[in-house]
């Protein structure tokens, strides 16, 4: 068919997956568009997964397939570690000295032609075991064993797709060239249909692995289980005409190796102060944990990282583990992303046994819904019962501040600047729990009730004394709250604080009051920076709060966040 003259518009399908691990859900990355061509672009060839059409796309859903492939040699360095292990430890870049690319011997005078080797280290450690092979392909004196060459031998993924350039359409009864079975579709298809995998994803090559591929779902999403570690997989995504059921497009790609499921997190030593209980008062366990959004970990944030190992699906794992393994009975949690909440944490938090609310941060959605991040906080049904819930926007706060106390104008240079200095998008949350149960109140001690705010201050270190108004604006809000409701009230604050122990942050919470001469409180500012803070001498507050770590160990731990360009202690947990 030619649409050289006719055609106006290329379609494309882009078609993505991440790299599997054992309990990790898959999501695939599909999507088909058009570009309108014009006269130049006729007559120039269409990069692969496109064909060129008379109208843009229609409307159209995508069904798909799940495949498992047959077993394959890692690595042919018989001393290669990965041989044997899939875990996501022996498998990261770091592991891997920095490359996440296998290389393949293709000199065909060498006993290792064509056998695959997981980095260059361990094509170095086999080569110098190699042989040359005879013309003859005798191999006489063999030193290397002879290792397999079938399914280690691989291209890359498109281009063992298909669904590429010249992609077919469905017309009429018109057989589809890409059917394994040489069936037709008429124009009428129903989208919901099971349909064959169109191609055998080969292009003719290997034609005796073809029966190893096996088909393990229709889903959408698809979990890899113990059966799939070691083992690629392989997805068809075929895209259909939501009105007529007419084939558009279809693409297939596989996948990295099935990689097992990360190691269980080491057991934590708790560490219990000696004079712990002596009060006789109830006891329970407290947990912050900053969880890192999604929406922060990239790949340009975090160089050094694994893209899967960024994915979500994959921490979301981990991090459940380390919370059941905590078993906290009231958790804190930062950097919540809105729908990660919804569709993640929220459901399987409940199944654990707790109770939570969120509160997302002031801004907008970072483009698709639920992409913005806050503060989600949790606790123990069977431990606690909720009696207040309130959130604190500190944009708000700094509204309320340039108008009421300040008496600025916000539309005024002075106005929109000092907004534009504290307006940072940060909230904080506040509850009192009350203990669940008769019994487990003291008779002597009628204290029941706990107040736990939760928040995640502003993370420029450019803007300490943002910060420290963040800081100060928390501590005045919760001594109205607390001291509106009698003085006995117990207050625990957690979160990410992102300040070190020697800012003036750490010092207002732990000492009361902030001195003078504090570089935090002297921030080098210029005309466009406004000077919002009071004086020093008023930056106080009336809590007598301690660190839970200092209060316990002696000292701040070493480190609360660990990165490449930073290593210290961020986050805390203070009580009155």
């Amino acid at each position: 068919m030619n649409l050289s003259k006719d055609a106006l518009y290329s379609w494309h399908l882009s078609l993505r997956v991440d790299r599997p691990v054992e309990g990790c859900t898959m999501r695939p990355h599909a999507y088909m568009y058009g570009k309108k061509l014009d006269e130049r672009d006729n007559d120039k060839p269409l990069p692969q997964h496109s064909k060129k059409c008379r109208e843009p796309p229609p409307d159209h859903e995508f069904s798909y397939r799940w495949f498992r492939g047959p077993p394959v040699e890692p690595c042919a360095f018989e001393g290669c570690p990965r041989r044997t292990s899939f875990s996501p430890h022996d498998w990261s870049m770091h592991a891997l000295g920095g490359s996440g690319c296998s290389l393949q011997c293709v000199s065909t005078q060498s006993s290792l032609f064509k056998c695959t080797f997981c980095n260059s280290t361990c094509f170095v450690h086999a080569w110098k075991t190699q042989y040359t092979v005879p013309k003859d392909g005798t191999r006489s004196g063999a030193v290397t064993p002879v290792h397999r060459r079938t399914s280690s031998f691989e291209v890359t993924d498109d281009d063992r797709s298909v669904g590429s350039a010249g992609s077919y359409a469905v017309n009429g009864n018109r057989r589809n060239p890409y059917s394994d079975d040489g069936s037709a579709y008429t124009a009428n298809s129903n989208p919901g249909t099971p349909r064959p995998l169109y191609g055998n994803g080969n292009n003719g090559e290997y034609e005796a692995d073809q029966e190893e591929w096996v088909e393990i779902s229709r889903d959408q999403l698809y979990v890899p289980n113990g059966e799939d570690i070691g083992r690629k997989l392989k997805l068809e995504a075929a895209a259909y005409s939501s009105e007529t059921g007419e084939l558009l497009m279809i693409r297939v790609v596989k996948t990295d190796l099935v990689l097992s499921r990360a190691p269980d997190p080491e057991k934590r030593n708790l560490v219990t102060a000696k004079t712990g209980g002596a009060s006789g008062g109830a006891r329970f366990r407290i947990a912050t944990y900053n969880v890192l959004a999604e929406i922060y970990a990239t790949q340009q944030q975090y160089p050094y990282c694994d893209f899967w190992a960024l994915s979500w699906d994959y921490r979301f794992q981990n991090i459940m583990r380390e919370i059941v393994d905590a078993s906290p009975d009231v958790l804190c949690l930062q950097e919540v992303q809105a729908d990660h909440y919804e569709n993640h944490l929220y459901a399987t938090l409940s199944d654990h046994g707790y109770e939570g609310v969120f509160k997302q941060k002031t801004r907008q959605s970072m483009g698709l819904a639920g992409k913005v991040d806050g503060c989600a906080l949790f606790w123990r049904r069977t431990k606690f019962v909720l009696v207040e819930s309130y959130s604190i926007e500190f944009n708000e706060l700094a509204q309320r501040q340039a108008t009421q106390v300040l008496g600025l104008n916000p539309r005024s240079d002075d106005g929109v600047a000092f907004l534009n200095r504290l307006s940072k998008d940060n909230v904080a949350q506040l509850v009192v729990l009350e203990l669940a149960q008769q019994s487990m109140r003291s008779s002597r001690d009628q204290i029941n009730q706990v107040c736990i705010a939760n928040t995640h201050l502003y993370s420029n270190k450019d803007f300490p004394d943002v910060k420290l108004w963040q800081t100060w604006q928390l501590l005045q809000e919760l001594e109205t709250f607390v001291l509106s409701r009698g003085t006995q009230l117990p207050l625990m604050i957690c979160g990410d604080f992102n300040s070190t122990p020697d800012t003036a942050v750490y010092d207002l919470l732990s000492r009361q009051t902030v001195h003078p001469g504090h570089p935090d409180v002297n921030v080098n500012s210029d005309d466009n920076i406004p000077n919002f803070l009071p004086d020093p001498m008023n930056i106080t507050h009336s809590f007598q709060l301690g660190s839970a770590y200092q209060a316990v160990v002696g000292e701040e731990p070493k480190t609360t966040n660990y990165t490449t360009n930073f290593k210290g202690v961020l986050d805390y947990i203070w009580y009155s």
